[in-house]
């Protein structure tokens, strides 16, 4: 190890004794030098399979925190390569999924809270662990509990560990490669503790950062940070000659509590033409689509039939992954949970829902994500394709 090198003390950390999502983390300090070669891993990038056992699914594990030292590193280093993607694993590590947090952004105070609440119920597990019927389902109680306290203490130390280098990290801002600056401008939103610091920087990087799609994420980050003082710089760019930055001042805005006709505008044509996906789109792995959805369905336009019109356009000709985020927010719109009384039939459905419904039926099978799967079900709409085709009188597709 050299004095420059970004994992140097990688081999003083007990991976062997530390837990990562999967098991015992000795695999981690592989992982890390096979990311600082920019080498692949079998069938995966190194970043890949790192990722996947420090985050999985959000979740944050033990061993997660003892990484952030030498990514932060790796993150500051120019040789390292695809350094964009050890920035985003960094923001990984502190919030888990950033869909979970979208559109409204993360508040670390919940992860906290739920810590506190946990350790408020220390007393509980161990009425409970006592009460094990012998020797061998005792310990297993208590590892279960030992389990969920670490991983519950894991997402604070995570947060404040990557908190703590925003500093360094912020300067990346600046750096070369447009990838490399949208994926810190996507990290610094997620941070309103330091808001103060990172919105001046931000207004400032949307305004100098000459790849629009890079500077869309920078747009989308102020909003997300709910501060309302900036909503004159985020503004103007409704009016901007770039698609991407159009709605992404839009999706700011919603954010802040604007709501006019400009900004609902800007996102039903976001819909029915979105730009294309770029890798400078940090958010939802560059989802214009679900992203302006997300924005839309939280204004007061979003059940007019112009705005279902532009995510039912959004949603014609896309595959399925593209659609997921737009098809989940549309049908839990138009469908919303616990209707107050099933309708018996297609036509007991406003003409709303009847549209949305008719859209489905008459295209291609398609695999529908799960939540709107389950927004039919709660109306007692039929989800096989063929049933539903029944469903709204069309009868069978001709073969």
């Amino acid at each position: 190890m050299t004095a420059g090198d970004p994992l140097s003390g990688l081999d003083y950390v007990p991976w062997a004794d530390l837990k990562h999502c999967f098991g015992a983390a000795d695999d981690v300090p592989g992982h890390l030098r096979a990311v600082r070669a920019g080498v692949q891993e079998g069938r995966y990038p190194a970043i890949v399979l790192l990722w996947n056992n420090v985050v999985h699914q959000g979740t944050r594990a033990e061993a997660t925190v003892h990484t952030i030292p030498f990514l932060v590193r790796m993150a500051l280093d120019s040789g390292v390569p695809d350094r964009h993607r050890v920035v985003g694993l960094l923001g990984a590590t502190a919030i888990g999924l950033d869909n979970n947090h979208l559109p409204d952004g993360y508040d670390p105070s919940l992860d906290r809270a739920e810590l506190v609440e946990l350790r408020g119920q220390a007393g509980e597990f161990a009425q409970w662990i006592a009460e094990a019927e012998d020797e061998k389902q005792g310990k297993e109680r208590e590892a279960q509990w030992a389990e969920l306290l670490i991983t519950a203490e894991a997402g604070p130390l995570c947060y404040r560990a990557v908190r703590d280098a925003l500093p360094a990290l912020a300067g990346l801002l600046k750096a070369d490669g447009a990838e490399l600056r949208a994926a810190v401008a996507n990290l610094l939103a997620w941070f309103p503790e330091y808001a103060p610091t990172s919105i001046p920087l931000l207004t400032s990087f949307v305004a100098d950062e000459g790849t629009p799609a890079a500077a869309a994420t920078g747009l989308v980050a102020l909003g997300l940070l709910g501060e309302p003082s900036v909503v004159p710089s985020v503004q103007r760019y409704l009016d901007s000659p770039f698609d991407e930055l159009r709605w992404a001042s839009a999706f700011a805005l919603t954010r802040l509590g604007v709501t006019d006709p400009g900004v609902t505008d800007a996102l039903t044509a976001a819909l029915a033409h979105p730009p294309a996906r770029s890798e400078e789109m940090m958010f939802l792995g560059g989802d214009h689509l679900g992203l302006a959805a997300m924005a839309l369905t939280r204004t007061p336009a979003a059940t007019t039939p112009r705005a279902i019109d532009a995510m039912l356009a959004g949603l014609a000709n896309r595959t399925d992954s593209e659609k997921y985020y737009l098809a989940s927010e549309l049908f839990t719109l138009v469908f919303p949970a616990d209707p107050c009384e099933v309708p018996r039939s297609f036509g007991g459905l406003s003409r709303m829902q009847q549209r949305v419904i008719r859209f489905v039926a008459e295209r291609e099978p398609s695999v529908w994500p799960s939540t709107a799967m389950y927004a039919l079900r709660q109306w007692n709409i039929p989800t096989l394709h063929a049933d539903l085709r029944t469903y709204v009188g069309a009868g069978p597709r001709e073969q």
